[in-house]
Parts: C-alpha cells; structure tokens; sequence
C-alpha cells in the first residue's frame, strides 16, 4: 500500500486551530463555532485540502499574527519555524505556506520583506529538499458586515507585496512552487473581512487546490 504523503503547514491566523497549532497562537477554536461556523480542524482549509491531496497531517506551525519577515512577529522565515515542520520521526513531502497578510497589514519595508521571503524559501528548500513547497499568494476575502479584524486600508499594496513574493518563489529552484489564490482574491465568505469562515474555508481550500492542480499527485 502506497504510504500517504506527510502535510505541514506553515500560516499565520488563518491556518490555525487550537488542540493542532501552538496554543499561544491559536486564533480559530472549538469556542469561536458561533462566528466562524466550524468546530474542529475538519472544518480548515488546510484538512480540506490535505484530505482532497491523500495526504496526512505531519505538523502546523501556524501563529494568529505571524509575518513573513523579521519586522513583525513570529516570522516564518526565522529557523525554528522552518525546522519545526518536520517530527523526529518524518520529513514532510508537501510543505503548505500561507502568510503575508500581516507582513501587509503593517506595511513592513518591502525590502525587508523582500529579503525575508527569499531567506524563507531557501531555508526551506535546504531543509526538506525531497520535499514540494507550495506557497500561496495574499488574498483577502469579501468586504466584511461588520468590524474588519485589520484596517481594508492597510491591505489594498498586497500586490506589491505579492510581486516580491512571485519573484522570490521564482528564484528558489524547482522544489519551490506559487499557489496563485488570485481567482479567489476578495471572494471568500470571512468573519470579519480577512478570516474566512465555514463557508469561506470551502472556497480557499478549493482555491489551493485548483492552483496545485496537475503538479501535485492525489491518490484515486
């Protein structure tokens, strides 16, 4: 039998849930049902997908606030991070990036960002060289009804951001793909204008799906 392939995550908010991502930083939860319309992990983008993919969770490094670079909190490009996406016992196969939107939001230094996204990639690259590395644009999703979570102002350069983050995917060699989510861009159900909801995670898993199509074998 056909050993499924191991799945890590690497996200920010959007990517979490409590009981599977650090608790620190854990933004979706059992407790949070009533908003985001989904009470265990089953509900994610990111299960959705791995179950779509075959494959198995190995571990989600995700953190509700994280950035891609140095500037802000709990950067994914920092080694503790990349490191932690493989166990003692296996290496992933299939390494899922979703973050950037803070990186965004704060309006980091698009030349720190810059470097920052390189360092990411080749780390992990290096790190898990059997492995593919999938990481996805930055999307927002539909215009929320009420409170938006970040200022819709501070997010409308995400393509420049978006630019740097094609670029960097781009020189980082063959084991390193983008998921472009531009088709789902701005039209995902969220609760608050940036994190989807149960509905919402429907659409981005399908978008990641759709962007990883024909590259990523499934099992029948």
């Amino acid at each position: 039998m056909e050993q499924r392939k191991y799945i890590s995550i690497l996200g920010d908010d959007r990517s979490t849930f409590e009981g599977v991502t650090p608790k620190i930083g854990s933004f979706y939860s059992p407790s949070y049902v009533s908003y985001a319309g989904f009470a265990t992990p089953e509900g994610t983008w990111w299960m959705q997908l791995i179950h779509r993919l075959g494959g198995q969770l190995l571990v989600n490094n995700s953190f509700a606030g994280s950035h891609i670079s140095c500037a802000g909190n709990y950067a994914a490009c920092l080694p503790g991070r990349i490191r932690s996406l493989a166990t003692e016992a296996a290496a992933p196969d299939l390494v899922l990036v979703c973050t950037g939107l803070n990186d965004v939001a704060h309006r980091v230094d698009l030349g720190a960002f810059r470097r920052d996204c390189r360092d990411m990639v080749q780390k992990l690259a290096a790190q898990y060289p059997a492995a593919q590395i999938w990481v996805g644009t930055i999307t927002v999703g539909k215009p929320s009804q009420g409170p938006w979570y970040l200022d819709p102002a501070t997010l409308e350069d995400r393509a420049d951001y978006n630019d740097v983050l094609r670029q960097c995917v781009a020189e980082a060699g063959p084991s390193v793909h983008l998921a472009d989510l531009t088709p789902i861009d701005g039209g995902y159900e969220t609760v608050n204008g940036t994190h989807p909801n149960r509905a919402g995670m429907v659409t981005f898993a399908d978008g990641w799906y759709q962007a990883m199509a024909g590259t990523v074998p499934t099992k029948g």
